[in-house]
């Protein structure tokens, strides 16, 4: 994650769309859900209006099939057959006919010859039947059948043949049939109109096409593929492809009496166009809801980004030391913010009075006391001296060690004021910032302990340093800490220091950064907090000079320049101290912000 876009993640606005989206959601879940609902009660809905189309249709063919199964079990019985008078049966079948418009009764033997056919006059040559699977059925099982489709042997039309055997003296005489075209079918659909794009077939039990409400001319008398497999009597429900292979909803309502299916189907897209309306309406108003609260929560996040804005200004005026006053932030927890602003304005103001009056007494106090105890200091160093030009023939060994050991302890006392006093000025009395080459600052210090450079045959290599706004003072006097330190604690071998520095950057922010490498005893890495304390010492005075205040002054100098120093080292492999310093100091408006 870039920092441009963690920034976002952090703005109040964009943590409140975080909580619409959080809270819408759920609502486009639940939406998506409520429309595979719908769509599933679509489907159940669609699937029993197919199924009880299907059934009716199916049941409504099964019982015209049975009236007219009726009507020739009846027309069977006539006497005129029992005389074997053909042209008596053949009016009687014609007046039958009266109700079945386009129809035809054929009368067959065994042979498939047809002995009556009303198509034709009484009399009239007659050929064999043309269904002879139909005749052959009858004669073997002595039950009423419905053949398929199939053409007739004298009309050449598409027919449907209702057979019943004429049964006499418990044999099977003849084959009485009605031949009926299949538009006495495709009027009985017609009383069951589909809806719009909803598609109706009729098969007989060989799944040959009696009739289809789409492409009928294509597919009748054509034998349709198990589009359902091989389902027995009943109602059966699926999804399939059509027989223009689009995926639909199906309803298969096979009769258990004559074999004979009717198929209602219906394309999937329609199922889901009479869905498309409600669905825009719960899309459109899921969708009006969602921008709604989102910008809903960009209003209010701007309010409340705002009223946080405005603590802005009296914060920076709270840094910066500028009197506070309480306001109106436009929210009751800003008013309180702010408030709270103005009232630590009102402390921080007695504070820095406090700290400032206590400072002035402080630097009072040192320069009193400075002068107050290196009074006696000098007058106790000029009795010895006076003592020991006047009366040092008078003194023993002891006496000459005792004033020895009084000299020094004066010595080091007058150091310790000095850098005591020098600790205190840090932050009492800081010169300004001035843009300066630290190489001219550490050749400087180097100056400063040419002696001890000398004395200890010390080799300080001096490489390029940056240039950074420092206290030249304080920063020659951090250089010279250091390296004295660097000559100070040495090993065997004579000191060898190397001083070299670059610039990098930290959060957007240049540093000077001085590394300060050594040869000499080093120090384990447990102690290097306790290096940069007042007071504090690793070795005895004994075996190395010193008040043990030199880094502390260090850290306290780095520090009031707005840097860092610390140290890696292991004993004896030496030491490195590590600058950084800014290279540019922050003005006040920058350090605080604008007023």
């Amino acid at each position: 994650m870039n920092m441009g876009s963690l920034g976002k993640w952090r703005t109040i606005r964009f943590r409140l769309a975080c909580l619409v989206a959080a809270c819408v959601v759920p609502v486009w879940l639940a939406a998506g859900w409520l429309v595979a609902i719908a769509y599933q009660n679509k489907k159940q809905t669609v699937e029993t209006q197919l199924r009880d189309t299907a059934q009716s249709l199916r049941l409504s063919l099964d019982e015209e099939i049975a009236r007219i199964q009726a009507a020739l079990a009846a027309l069977a019985t006539s006497p005129a057959l029992d005389a074997r008078d053909f042209k008596a049966f053949h009016e009687q079948a014609r007046r039958l006919l009266e109700s079945y418009k386009d129809a035809d009764i054929i009368l067959a033997d065994a042979t498939t010859q047809q002995l009556v056919n009303t198509y034709l006059p009484p009399g009239a040559p007659l050929p064999k039947r043309g269904a002879t699977n139909a005749v052959r059925r009858i004669f073997e099982g002595g039950r009423p059948i419905v053949s398929g489709l199939f053409k007739g042997a004298i009309t050449g039309r598409d027919l449907i043949s209702l057979d019943v055997p004429v049964s006499r003296d418990g044999k099977v005489a003849y084959d009485l049939a009605m031949a009926l075209p299949t538009d006495r079918f495709v009027a009985r659909m017609a009383e069951y109109p589909l809806p719009a794009g909803w598609v109706g077939l009729i098969m007989d039990a060989d799944r040959v096409a009696v009739y289809r409400t789409l492409d009928s001319d294509r597919y009748v008398g054509k034998r349709i593929p198990p589009l359902f497999g091989n389902p027995g009597p009943g109602d059966h429900v699926k999804e399939f492809l059509n027989l223009e292979q689009v995926p639909s909803l199906a309803c298969l309502s096979r009769s258990p009496v004559t074999g004979w299916s009717v198929v209602i189907h219906v394309p999937k897209s329609v199922v889901w166009k009479q869905l498309r309306e409600w669905l825009l309406w719960v899309v459109t108003g899921t969708t009006l809801l969602s921008a709604g609260g989102l910008l809903l929560a960009a209003l209010i996040g701007r309010g409340l980004s705002r009223s946080i804005r405005a603590l802005v200004g009296p914060a920076r005026e709270l840094a910066a030391g500028k009197p506070v006053l309480a306001g109106d932030f436009g929210l009751e927890e800003t008013n309180t913010v702010g408030e709270a602003l103005a009232e630590a304005s009102l402390l921080l103001s007695e504070r820095t009075a406090n700290l400032e009056r206590s400072n002035r007494e402080l630097e009072i106090f040192a320069a009193v006391a400075s002068h107050d105890l290196q009074e006696p200091l000098r007058k106790i160093k000029a009795f010895g001296e006076r003592l020991r030009e006047n009366n040092a023939a008078n003194l023993d060994a002891t006496g000459q060690d005792s004033l020895r050991r009084m000299e020094s302890a004066v010595d080091r006392m007058e150091t310790l004021i000095l850098d005591l006093l020098e600790y205190s000025r840090i932050t009492t009395r800081p010169s300004p910032f001035v843009p300066t080459d630290l190489a001219s600052l550490a050749r400087e210090a180097l100056a400063d302990i040419e002696t001890a450079v000398r004395e200890t045959g010390a080799r300080v290599d001096l490489e390029a340093l940056p240039t950074a706004a420092v206290d030249v003072s304080q920063m020659r006097r951090v250089f010279q800490n250091l390296l004295s330190n660097a000559l100070k604690f040495h090993g065997e071998a004579p000191p060898r220091v190397v001083v070299r520095g670059w610039v990098e950057t930290h959060n957007g922010r240049d540093f000077a950064r001085v590394d300060i490498t050594d040869n000499g005893i080093g120090f384990e890495p447990q102690y290097l907090d306790r290096i940069f304390q007042p007071f504090q010492r690793l070795h005895g005075r004994t075996k190395y000079k010193g008040t043990g205040i030199g880094l502390a002054i260090v850290k306290k100098s780095v520090e009031r320049h707005g840097g860092t120093v610390t140290a890696t080292s292991q004993p004896g492999h030496g030491a490195t101290f590590s600058l950084a310093i800014p290279v540019q100091q922050p003005t006040r408006e920058e350090a605080h912000g604008p007023a």
